[in-house]
């Protein structure tokens, strides 16, 4: 892995507030809006949801997923597999009142469950900055110096998904 690449990843990711999570049931892929509640300096994505969600029973059949992230000239795909936690140091870590919205009980809600994305590739593109600026200079000039403004791809080490999501209404 190359560590210049991860931490560009990694400074766009942390400028990210909501995420496309992509799940898959059977043969259909499902995306919906989520929250991000943390981001780690090795790439993982915390999300805050509910045991009784529709995603959960997805990811018990198919813990592969796919998050994207897209702001003005940012973007990042990543691809991973998801773990679901209840681990009450984790949801006191991570908790924000604005999450009282979807558990009433707060923290302390039986349904709420973290969702831990593990990723093993990503690729980002980043136009901003002045690394925007080359990309627009080559766009507007016809030049290849900087067309592609700060584009990497990430390989992380292979991960083996635990059975915490078959375990999950334990």
């Amino acid at each position: 892995m190359n560590e210049k690449d991860l931490k560009q990843f990694t400074d766009i990711l942390e400028t990210f507030d909501t995420a496309m999570l992509v799940t898959q049931r059977g043969s259909e892929l499902r995306s919906r809006p989520m929250a991000v509640a943390d981001t780690t300096k090795d790439g993982r994505v915390w999300f805050v949801t509910s045991i009784d969600s529709a995603k959960l029973d997805e990811l018990t059949e198919c813990p592969d997923v796919n998050v994207t992230m897209q702001a003005d000239k940012r973007f990042l795909s990543i691809s991973g597999a998801a773990r679901a936690t209840r681990d009450r140091e984790k949801v006191d870590d991570l908790w924000k009142d604005a999450y009282g919205i979807w558990f009433s009980e707060g923290r302390d809600d039986p349904t709420l469950v973290l969702l831990e994305i593990v990723p093993t590739y990503v690729e980002y593109w980043d136009r901003s900055g002045l690394d925007g600026l080359k990309f627009m200079f080559s766009a507007a000039t016809g030049s290849d110096n900087g067309a592609e403004g700060v584009h990497g791809k990430v390989d992380f080490p292979k991960i083996e998904n635990d059975a915490t999501l078959r375990t999950r209404r334990q």
